[in-house]
């Protein structure tokens, strides 16, 4: 009987390993399973740059911010510089009909710009959140693991007991119906693990199933939240989709003016002098050929309707610019109060989750001890561990959402979201 007690004395040591308390404080990341072998190492930096560099979304906005660039610049030339022909272009001084033109390619350089700017930054948050959820489903199969670890120690224990006649057969059999629920858990974590590994690698071209190690320097810096109402007037002045609807209105108000310039006869006032030499030595012409006229012409194929119906679809286009702009102004509002909310939620989640596991913790050494003197049963004690490994998957979670909803916050500012 002596040597029974040893033996439980030394298998109750062995859980009490597993059932660590966590301190209260900043929040924390919980540990990682460690570094797949032969595994490419990833820094979230470098991880984003390279799906941002594979994405076939960013590269499409790169080129036509490129192409609306360079047709900017051809309109600048076009409108600048004289051009050499049998007449020679381009007034040297007041308002030339290309002018208009070449805002219009400006504007719609800049909202090529803002556009870019806005899907890389989707795509840096899609990139974000894919390496947090392979570090988050990493962590988890580690408390899944030792969790397994667990109740399998506790197996062997209470088979030792029921052999020495201080369990019954129904303390064994439960015993090893956790084991098996454990084993099961563990199962479901590696395949949403392996899931997670397959989204990170085919966001960045890898193949799907290679083995991938996280350098996650996950630091959470201070938990205060943000100031939401100076940080809305922020996004909608920033944010690259506001800046875009902004840059698209003022492009379809240059379309409207120049519409109605088109709609509208041109007054001319011109002075002609032509002057002839007779040559080196001859006499000078005395009778210079000059003149001065005024000119009232329409644009061609002028028939009033086509231009009035032009400047009335110039006019409507201006209204939807004004409408898009206002539900992009909304659609930002939203989407920053609802990271705000959410970040709020994950930051108080995490903070209670580290008080339940530390409580669980405590609460998981007390049945163990209690267990292994006979007065606590099977039932509690699988309840117990049940609960510190709810509150150590719920804080990880929590953890995990912190991060995501402060780069949602961060994307919705139109900062960068890491």
């Amino acid at each position: 009987m002596r040597t029974g007690f040893v033996l439980l004395f030394l298998c109750a040591s062995s859980l009490a390993r597993l059932a660590s308390a966590q301190p209260e404080g900043a929040l924390s990341q919980p540990a990682r399973p460690p570094a797949s072998a032969g595994g490419e190492s990833f820094s979230l930096d470098s991880y984003i740059q390279t799906a941002l560099d594979k994405s076939p979304e960013v590269r499409q906005a790169r080129e036509s911010h490129q192409a609306a660039s360079l047709q900017w610049k051809s309109q600048v030339a076009a409108s600048v510089l004289p051009t050499l022909s049998f007449t020679l272009q381009g007034p040297p001084y007041g308002h030339s009909t290309l002018n208009g033109y070449r805002e219009q390619n400006r504007l719609s350089r800049d909202s090529a710009g803002a556009g870019l700017n806005s899907i890389e930054g989707t795509k840096a948050f899609e990139a974000l959140r894919a390496f947090y959820d392979l570090n988050l489903k990493m962590s988890l199969q580690e408390v899944t693991d030792q969790n397994l670890s667990a109740q399998a120690e506790q197996y062997r224990l209470t088979e030792e007991l029921y052999r020495n006649g201080m369990k019954s057969l129904s303390d064994l059999l439960k015993s090893e119906t956790d084991w098996r629920s454990a084993e099961l858990r563990l199962a479901s974590a590696d395949a949403e693990t392996k899931t997670a590994l397959m989204r990170f690698n085919v966001f960045i071209d890898r193949t799907p199933m290679a083995s991938a190690s996280l350098t996650a320097a996950l630091a959470p810096g201070a938990t205060a939240l943000p100031e939401l109402s100076s940080d809305l007037a922020r996004a909608l002045t920033r944010n690259p989709d506001v800046v875009k609807a902004r840059f698209d209105l003022d492009r379809s108000k240059t379309a409207m003016d120049q519409a109605f310039q088109g709609m509208t006869p041109i007054f001319a006032v011109n002075a002609t002098l032509n002057r002839s030499d007779l040559g080196p030595g001859r006499p000078t012409n005395p009778n210079p050929y000059y003149q001065m006229g005024l000119s009232l012409s329409a644009p061609f194929n002028f028939n009033f309707a086509s231009q009035y119906f032009s400047y009335r679809a110039a006019a409507a286009e201006k209204k939807r610019s004004a409408a898009a702009l206002a539900a992009t102004e909304r659609a930002v509002s939203t989407d920053l109060h609802t990271a705000f909310i959410s970040l709020e939620r994950a930051y108080k989640t995490h903070r209670i989750s580290m008080q339940k596991e530390e409580i669980a913790s405590r609460n998981l050494g007390i049945v163990n001890t209690r267990y292994k003197e006979g007065s606590a049963d099977v039932i509690t004690l699988a309840q117990a561990q049940l609960d510190y490994l709810s509150a150590r998957v719920e804080r990880a979670q929590a953890l995990n959402d912190a991060f995501i909803n402060r780069a949602l916050y961060k994307l919705a500012l139109g900062d960068n979201p890491w």
